[in-house]
């Protein structure tokens, strides 16, 4: 997953992304030159949930890494974690499932311990965005 980019690379990269849908959207009806309204519109649907992601995850993924300057500290012992690395996961919702990818903490103080990623939870209908 990217790092952190500017506004300008994000909306770059989202274009570009709409455009590869576009292109496999006409692709498809060069296939399917017989094809309903309907059809058409459920191939479409198929294909802007998969955009909705990657654009999910372009505007959430390229603001922020997750790596955070003052670390978060352990809701057991209150000391301050420490970085391990970058994870990812995959949240799901209801214009499609993003993989999101955040800086992943671990205290040294406390076995087992860890965050992923930090920051407030956010509810979705299915759940939290992190």
């Amino acid at each position: 997953m990217s790092r952190k980019m500017s506004r300008v690379q994000r909306r770059a990269a989202f274009l570009e992304a709409a455009a590869r849908m576009y292109n496999k959207l006409e692709d498809w009806y060069d296939q399917h030159p017989d094809a309903t309204f309907g059809e058409i519109e459920a191939q479409a649907r198929q294909y802007r949930l998969k955009l909705m992601a990657e654009a999910l995850g372009l505007l959430i993924n390229g603001r922020t890494e997750g790596y955070e300057l003052e670390p978060p500290v352990c809701s057991q012992c209150g000391q301050p974690m420490e970085f391990v690395d970058y994870r990812e996961r995959t949240v799901y919702g209801l214009e499609g499932d993003t993989e999101l990818s955040r800086g992943y903490y671990v205290c040294s103080q406390c076995e087992g311990q860890t965050i992923f990623p930090p920051g407030p939870t956010t509810p979705t209908p299915r759940g939290s965005l992190e």
